[in-house]
């Protein structure tokens, strides 16, 4: 009962953050939706490039992230902190290209979004300032996760509230010209991200200081990065990179096959991605706080509970999964008229949502073996593998020919990339059962 208690003292703060960040997302796109489809389509996919971005640095984090837990588990705290370190440096030196391209060459990034001259005309003014909240976005993310992993979940919640708050203040008062602002449009919902963003991290910087917590580094733990360390490090993360880069663009790759069907199309899927955001909020949260629960028994070398604990949370995620895609769909049929856009939109997004909620307990029990489970134990390589194959070879040319070569509609396009997810379940559910996933990657460091 302790460990169910520790799962959901890790997992609650996780949901109740990412339920907040799907709430100021959700309120965002409505007030960007005010300014017209254009302004809609164009931060979207702008929006599109953070989350390629967002992705990828993800793939680096949760690889460190493995590190971190089952450091823990041994109660290392030099061990985490020279993970930290590691992993911020990654982080940065991930987000130079990222920002580089956003503030030097926006039009390259809109024009491979879409082809509507309008859209990349308003993309470009609101990605040169977005640019800034890269390498700042990569810092939190890698301490949020390392107060993950020692079950101080609530901290990064804490922060997200004080960070999310924020963005919605600015954001009324940049884009519609409030409390004497001007009015700024989208070029002010940018300039309210950056704003956020640095409030969001300065505040976890103290929070993490006045308390002492682990994952904090000093020049000390730098000098005990050796190269056996170091190369530990890369074997697991550099799959973990290449996982989510594959799996990000590939899924950038709907984007642009989306954009070019048509605008109402992107302005429909941008809607369908914020509501779903929702219904991920919770069982997603849940993978993340196996993977610290699995990752610190395997540290700790206690193999045996880890695989029957493992199995009891599949249980319960498919149950909170099942509940949450009734629960989103429901909500979408509300939802959808706060949104000023077409009738035609509207009855995408609800079609749309129908197939993607009824594939939702497919695609949690897929990320839960992924992120939580297998990527816990290092089983990093079979992870990217498996991810990337099925994407590439299922997923993304079946979209293209139906999208782009059938003509056929966004929501059965929609449905022919659930191939993918239907062929991962069946390799991923034989790998689980096998227990090679298993084992402890910082014995000996």
């Amino acid at each position: 009962m302790g460990v169910y208690r520790k799962l959901f003292s890790i997992a609650l703060p996780i949901a109740l953050q990412q339920f907040l960040s799907t709430s100021v997302n959700f309120i965002d796109t409505i007030m960007i939706g005010k300014l017209g489809e254009i302004a809609l389509a164009s931060v979207g996919l702008s929006n599109q490039f953070f989350f390629f971005y967002n992705i990828v640095l993800f793939g680096l984090v949760s690889g460190g992230a493995i590190f971190f837990a089952q450091f823990w588990g041994k109660y290392d705290l030099d061990g985490i902190s020279k993970s930290t370190a590691l992993t911020v440096l990654f982080g940065l030196i991930i987000s130079l290209p990222f920002f580089v391209l956003t503030l030097f060459f926006p039009n390259l990034v809109m024009k491979f979004f879409s082809p509507d001259p309008l859209v990349i005309e308003a993309g470009i003014k609101y990605l040169r300032i977005l640019s800034f909240s890269f390498p700042i976005f990569s810092l939190s993310m890698v301490f949020s996760f390392v107060l993950r992993s020692v079950h101080k979940a609530h901290i990064p919640m804490f922060v997200t509230t004080i960070e999310l708050s924020s963005n919605v203040f600015f954001n009324y008062i940049l884009i519609f010209g409030k409390l004497g602002f001007p009015k700024l449009g989208i070029v002010g919902a940018a300039i309210a991200t950056v704003a956020s963003r640095i409030i969001g991290l300065v505040f976890l910087l103290i929070i993490m200081k006045t308390k002492d917590l682990p994952g904090r580094f000093t020049i000390k733990h730098i000098k005990m990065l050796n190269l056996t360390f170091i190369k530990r490090f890369l074997r697991y993360t550099l799959p973990t990179i290449a996982n989510e880069f594959a799996w990000s663009l590939g899924f950038t790759m709907y984007s642009v096959i989306y954009a070019h069907m048509s605008t109402k199309v992107i302005a429909a899927r941008n809607i369908l991605g914020t509501i779903e955001g929702f219904a991920w909020a919770f069982t997603f949260s849940l993978a993340n706080a196996a993977s610290v629960i699995i990752g610190n028994y395997l540290g700790a070398k206690k193999f045996d509970e880890a695989f029957k604990l493992s199995k009891k949370i599949i249980i319960l995620t498919e149950i909170v999964a099942t509940i949450s895609a009734f629960a989103t769909y429901f909500g979408t049929t509300f939802a959808i008229n706060l949104f000023n856009v077409s009738d035609e939109v509207k009855n995408l997004v609800i079609v749309a949502m129908a197939i993607s909620m009824g594939f939702l307990p497919l695609k949690v029990y897929n990320g839960l073996n992924v992120v939580g489970f297998l990527r816990a134990g290092g089983d990093t390589r079979f992870s990217f593998a498996v991810e990337a194959s099925t994407l590439w070879f299922l997923g993304v040319p079946l979209a293209a020919i139906g999208g782009l070569i059938l003509k056929l509609s966004f929501p059965v396009v929609l449905l022919l990339t659930m191939a993918d997810e239907i062929v991962k379940s069946i390799i991923l559910s034989y790998r689980f059962k096998s227990r090679k996933w298993i084992r402890n990657i910082v014995e000996g460091l």
